[in-house]
């Protein structure tokens, strides 16, 4: 394949969302869980603050969470996010049960990987918060983490893998958190309403053999 050729094909595959990913390895195909037209396919729990402008999923302040009607075990889920305001707050929960605390309206039962406009603290970016779940493990590379990430405005990427009792989050093609001794082996996806404004978009996932 020629060097304009392989170019073609990566700007395709750039522009064309998670229906570009096609196969995976497996035999496994990404599919879209955002449509960039509507929330079908989502839940809007508490009274969050989603909804779709211009082919992407908006989160305009508030709390509660963006709830997948579908339930997933092991998967590999990716998406765009951009921070519209400095410090930002919200997160991407997995294998969560539907139920949900008084507090916040947030999830009682599942995984959070920190999705906060901030690179230090106790829970910077891509980070993992328990949120009710059974007890695990975790580390995470703040070193890498500074060089990952891109600054508010700009679009950051996640890729998060969940494998049997193994979860791994990726930021921008760079491994931030490992993750062990997951109990909860299946659950909805979800976003979580913080009080921050964000814009999502090339919500994908992947469900693995």
């Amino acid at each position: 394949m020629t060097k304009v050729a392989i170019a073609l094909v990566a700007v395709v595959l750039l522009i064309s969302g998670c229906g570009g990913l096609g196969f995976l390895g497996g035999g496994s195909k990404a599919r879209d869980l955002f449509n960039g037209e509507n929330l079908d396919g989502w839940v809007i729990e508490n009274d969050g603050q989603f909804s779709v402008r211009d082919g992407l999923l908006i989160l305009d302040r508030g709390t509660g969470w963006l709830r997948s009607e579908e339930a997933f075990s092991d998967f590999c889920l990716e998406m765009d996010f951009r921070f519209l305001e400095e410090k930002a707050n919200s997160g991407i929960f997995v294998r969560t049960k539907s139920t949900s605390k008084e507090e916040g309206g947030w999830p009682d039962n599942g995984y959070q990987i920190q999705c906060m406009d901030i690179i230090d603290g106790t829970y910077p970016l891509a980070t993992m918060i328990p949120y009710g779940a059974p007890e695990f493990k975790h580390e995470s590379d703040l070193a890498a983490l500074a060089k990952a990430y891109r600054k508010t405005g700009e679009w950051n990427h996640y890729k998060i893998t969940c494998e049997g009792e193994t979860l791994r989050v990726e930021l921008n093609g760079v491994l931030i958190t490992t993750a062990t001794d997951i109990k909860n082996l299946s659950g909805h996806v979800g976003i979580q309403g913080e009080n921050g404004q964000l814009e999502f978009r090339n919500i994908c996932i992947t469900e693995l053999d």
